[in-house]
């Protein structure tokens, strides 16, 4: 469910909230290899082999929070314009592991996307910036930092020396309003204290008047923390409303006797996409109960215990996921076992 950090020409390993890491992640594109071109069965397991690697992660399955982040993103970009009543923030919340850091990127990605579509190319334009909220954010100094290792600002007289950063709010301010940015997607809102909220907050809502940008806060609780954070700047509810900040949530996937074919579509999109020998179109669904039964219908639990059961397959020859190779991961939980709760 989640995209990995991407490695550049060196090796290194960029995440998304690097200019250059969130450009590969955004262009990044699984196409699953032809079991033709692949090792054939009883062959040997190389270190580099197609089908491993490919089983490292698969393609993203399209739940409903995913589905809906593909309109969100189109309504941000519509109401984008400069309005007089600023620019519209939205929160992604839910439980830890339900995928809600890909559904942000997916808004990101997909808010790209209609940029690409409707405006004139240009290579230096920065739509979107990504960034996780900072630890102990005691000053817009330390607010700002974020924000320029996204764009790639030395943000250090001398790292070795010790010397300490400098406010960088002035160049990222530049920046954002002559790159064409739009839409800032923070993540990990919930590692925020509550002494912090104030800071953080104050200076969200500067840039986002400042340069005229949207903001979507992601994490476990994010639309209270918002919420919280603004009514402690005004009274009464906060934009206005009893709802407080728009909210995209983003849940477990339910199953049930009475609830079932939502669940059903998620496990036949990672059917169809598995490449085992020994695989018929169909098997992984007949392992529903115990795919629900190992990981609640949580996403990320759910991809990492398909895909590592994948690769375990294809290392140990069996070729086929079966129950008995799913309980073999330590990914997932086990009711007879709390050490190994998730």
């Amino acid at each position: 469910m989640s995209f990995p950090e991407t490695p550049d020409s060196t090796g290194q390993f960029l995440p998304p909230t690097t200019r250059q890491g969130w450009q590969a992640l955004r262009d990044r594109v699984i196409d699953p290899p032809g079991l033709e071109a692949c090792p054939e069965a009883g062959t040997p397991v190389a270190p580099d082999d197609p089908r491993l690697r490919y089983h490292a992660t698969m393609r993203t399955v399209q739940t409903p929070a995913l589905k809906k982040a593909v309109a969100v993103a189109r309504r941000l970009w519509l109401v984008g314009g400069p309005r007089s009543e600023g620019p519209l923030h939205l929160a992604v919340d839910g439980p830890g592991e339900t995928g809600m850091t890909t559904v942000l990127r997916q808004i990101g990605r997909a808010f790209e996307g209609i940029i690409r579509d409707r405006l004139p190319d240009d290579p230096k334009r920065i739509p979107v910036i990504h960034i996780n909220a900072p630890l102990a954010p005691s000053s817009k100094l330390d607010m700002s930092i974020p924000f320029a290792e996204f764009l790639g600002h030395k943000h250090t007289k001398d790292p070795e020396s010790g010397q300490r950063s400098t406010d960088m709010t002035g160049p990222v301010c530049h920046v954002m309003k002559t790159r064409g940015t739009r839409l800032v997607l923070v993540d990990g809102v919930d590692r925020l204290d509550n002494s912090e909220l104030n800071t953080a907050f104050d200076y969200f809502g500067y840039l986002a008047a400042e340069c005229n940008v949207s903001f979507v806060y992601c994490g476990p609780g994010s639309r209270e923390i918002v919420n919280e954070a603004r009514r402690g700047k005004r009274p009464g509810p906060p934009d206005g409303g009893s709802g407080g900040i728009p909210t995209l949530a983003v849940l477990p996937i339910p199953y049930s006797s009475d609830a079932y074919e939502l669940f059903h579509e998620v496990v036949k999109a990672f059917d169809q996409d598995l490449r085992l020998h020994q695989h018929t179109p169909g098997d992984l669904l007949k392992l529903a109960t115990h795919l629900h039964r190992r990981t609640g219908g949580y996403m990320k639990p759910l991809s990492y215990l398909i895909c590592q059961a994948a690769q375990e397959a294809i290392e140990t020859g069996i070729e086929a996921i079966t129950g008995e190779l799913l309980d073999n991961q330590l990914v997932g939980r086990f009711d007879d076992d709390p050490i190994l709760q998730p």
